[in-house]
């Protein structure tokens, strides 16, 4: 039988209590390595009537993986795989491949009647809104469904909501990494010449024949062959290319520097594949290029650096792939997460601190992911403004000491298409607006893909998020902000066409700002000035005349 860890309790117990409750559409959310297979093994223990289940996964490795860890957990029931040769009967739990089950022309399914499973588990459950899936599960009119993914954005406009109800158990990378349960992460950002402004996107990612022909280099190559040597020398490590020839041609910049490498395509056959699996498992090999092969149902713990050779845009893809790095193993203290750079003027890749909220551009140096985080959210409670402009872990320490502490974000371009307001882009999908001292709003997409927008209060119980809505889309959800915030609050500061944004500061504030040692500097504005005196009297007791002085200026302004 297989020990649960307490998350993995947690999380059945969770399954039960919703379904209990009528939630029988359920997503539990769990980084890769977290056990999800676990969980849904155990489900035949935790819930009643949940046999016969079928359990769908989309590659061969899945279904083995499935298979044995529901027969670890359940030696007393039937199991079987349907897939190819494989021809499963009337078992209590089915484990099946979507393309054999799903395809259009397929008949396998009708051998099973509609009523047949109560229970029906996906695995991967991204996947979930695709065609192959839906036809299965309308198919079936199982009145129990499971979905378990480490990532439930999808690429495309279609929304889980569509089939799941509900989270119903959630743990980010960040939690299970504090609790020992997966291996911390460190990341460097490593600059390149390559310029990748041109390469077009479809579906929320480059395209790939593109993005090929874009990065496929020998200046690049030996750039990512350099920073392995430098970075993470005779690391095992997994290297992600954008195709074929962008993977040949990689593994032959590193054959040589001499060292041992071996590639993996979409057609290297079982046999070959299995080979190869074993020598970078036992070490022969020490670095292994792939073309998306190894994004989902590959399991080597002992996986030391991941080198993302290709950008991508798409945070599905990225976390499948730094997911392949975070399972502990004894005598690897952390896995290196080297991402590559590329000039681009367009929307920037996704890049391991994107993961936890950070912006774009910041280089972890070396550092581990969990800990500058932590830093990084505690800046940005303090001062919005700030935060976006950090590129660096040393850069959070001088932001407390910089005056630029207390000047508002500069407008984003790219929202001033949706709002009238100074709103900050803080990571991917992630915008902030602080209305006042103790007020701001936060726009965002939830884990269902859902536009999501929340305000927050600032008192002296700490800081209260509030939900207010899920709007239809991104326009919709600045739209319905500006409208909540102008029946709320003087938006005058907060104003991109504001006309103090152009005006300098008055006498009264100069006064002021020389008076506690804030030089005027020649871009300082009226509104930068009233809020840099705002913000340095929060921290700093005044005397009673000096708020009378203040309160008179104020009155001039």
């Amino acid at each position: 039988m297989l020990q649960l860890r307490p998350y993995q309790q947690e999380a059945l117990e969770s399954i039960v209590s919703f379904a209990d409750k009528g939630t029988v559409r359920q997503l539990v959310v769990l980084p890769t390595g977290a056990g999800k297979t676990v969980i849904f093994s155990h489900l035949p223990q935790f819930k009643q009537n949940s046999l016969p289940m079928l359990v769908l996964a989309h590659r061969e490795e899945l279904l083995h993986q499935a298979k044995d860890k529901i027969s670890w957990s359940n030696p007393d029931i039937s199991i079987e795989i349907e897939q190819g040769d494989n021809h499963a009967g009337y078992s209590d739990v089915v484990v099946a491949s979507v393309p054999t089950l799903g395809r259009s022309q397929s008949t396998r399914i009708q051998k099973y009647p509609k009523d047949y499973f109560k229970s029906i588990v996906i695995d991967e459950a991204h996947h979930a809104a695709a065609p192959s899936y839906r036809r299965i599960i309308d198919y079936f009119s199982a009145e129990f469904i499971l979905g378990v993914t480490a990532t439930p954005q999808r690429s495309d406009s279609v929304r889980l909501t569509d089939v799941f109800q509900e989270i119903v158990y959630y743990k980010t990378i960040q939690d299970l990494i504090e609790d020992g349960y997966l291996s911390p992460l460190v990341g460097y950002r490593i600059k390149t010449d390559t310029d990748i402004s041109g390469v077009e996107t479809n579906d929320g990612d480059y395209v790939q024949s593109q993005l090929q022909d874009a990065i496929d280099n020998p200046s690049r190559n030996a750039t990512i062959v350099a920073a392995y040597n430098d970075l993470v020398p005779n690391a095992k490590a997994i290297v992600f290319a954008a195709g074929i020839r962008h993977a040949n041609n990689l593994a032959l910049s590193f054959g040589q520097a001499q060292i041992a490498t071996e590639v993996i395509l979409g057609d290297t056959d079982s046999d070959a594949r299995r080979d190869i699996l074993a020598r970078f498992a036992n070490g022969q090999t020490r670095v292994l290029i792939n073309v998306g092969v190894l994004t989902e149902g590959f399991d080597e713990p002992s996986v030391e650096a991941i080198l993302l050779a290709r950008p991508t845009r798409s945070t599905l893809l990225y976390t499948q792939i730094v997911g392949r790095g975070t399972r502990l193993y004894e005598g690897k203290p952390h896995c290196t997460i080297l991402d590559f750079a590329d000039t681009t003027k367009g929307r920037k890749p996704i890049g391991l601190p994107s993961l936890l909220g950070l912006p774009p551009d910041f280089d972890l140096q070396g550092q581990f992911l969990t800990d500058v985080a932590k830093k990084y959210k505690e800046l940005e409670d303090y001062c919005l403004g700030e935060a976006v402009r950090v590129l660096a872990p040393q850069d959070i320490e001088l932001a407390y000491k910089r005056i630029n502490l207390f000047m508002p974000p500069p407008p984003n371009e790219f929202v001033q298409q949706y709002s009238r307001f100074v709103w900050a882009e803080v990571a991917e999908n992630d915008y902030h607006l602080g209305v006042d001292n103790n007020n701001s709003l936060r726009i965002y997409i939830d884990t269902l893909g859902r536009w999501t927008v929340e305000h927050r209060l600032r008192n002296s119980e700490g800081l209260k998020a509030t939900f207010l809505g899920h709007p239809e889309d991104m326009r919709d959800a600045f739209v319905r902000s500006d409208k909540w915030i102008m029946k709320r609050f003087d938006t005058k500061l907060i104003d991109s066409d504001a006309a103090w944004r152009s005006d300098g500061p008055t006498d009264a504030q100069k006064k002021l700002l020389k008076r506690i040692g804030v030089p005027v500097t020649s871009d300082m504005t009226k509104g930068t000035a009233s809020q840099i005196i705002t913000k340095y009297y929060e921290s700093n007791p005044r005397p009673a005349w000096l708020d009378n002085k203040i309160k008179y200026s104020r009155s001039k302004w």
